[in-house]
């Protein structure tokens, strides 16, 4: 369907929005496993420390991360919503943006916990004063960890670029 002529193309704002969001979560997941966990990994000599540090990482992360997350969906579902609406047979791309950009979740609960409890459970023993794994298989498991993180970083990259595909099509750039 061709635009008219004098016609003013359609806003954009809550689409971009969302595909800066999804741009940014990834970007700081990807900042996680590409810089923070390797600086642990140099500095920590005692698996007590890198386990320390990963669990403040995981708190803040998860104080962040998830909520910026359904954010992201959020507007993702509102312009498919918007889109319907409007009648425009565009509604697709963008639900599937949110769809992939919210699979990071089961992601996590399926592949990651088992990584993520056995992390925890190793701090809560240290903690306790209980002797904890040596710091090599310490280094292994959040080596791990940055592994899964990284795949798990793949799903809002997926949303934002469908996302951006969509608004480029939209745009009829």
């Amino acid at each position: 369907m061709a635009p008219k002529p004098n016609s003013k193309p359609p806003s954009i704002g809550v689409q971009a929005t969302a595909v800066a969001t999804g741009s940014f979560l990834t970007g700081a997941m990807v900042c996680l496993t590409g810089v923070v966990v390797p600086v642990f990994l140099d500095t920590d000599v005692e698996a007590i420390h890198l386990l320390r540090h990963w669990v403040r990482l995981y708190h803040y992360g998860h104080i962040y991360m998830p909520a910026l997350c359904i954010g992201t969906v959020g507007l993702y579902g509102y312009s498919a919503l918007k889109r319907r609406a409007s009648e425009s047979q565009q509604e697709a791309a963008y639900a599937v943006a949110a769809a992939t950009t919210i699979a990071m979740v089961p992601f996590t609960w399926i592949f990651m916990a088992p990584t993520n409890n056995i992390l925890f459970g190793w701090e809560e023993m240290a903690t306790a004063g209980t002797s904890v794994a040596e710091l090599s298989a310490v280094q292994d498991v959040v080596v791990k960890w940055a592994w899964l993180h990284l795949a798990r970083s793949v799903f809002p990259l997926i949303g934002a670029i469908l996302g951006f595909t969509e608004i480029l099509q939209e745009r009829r750039l």
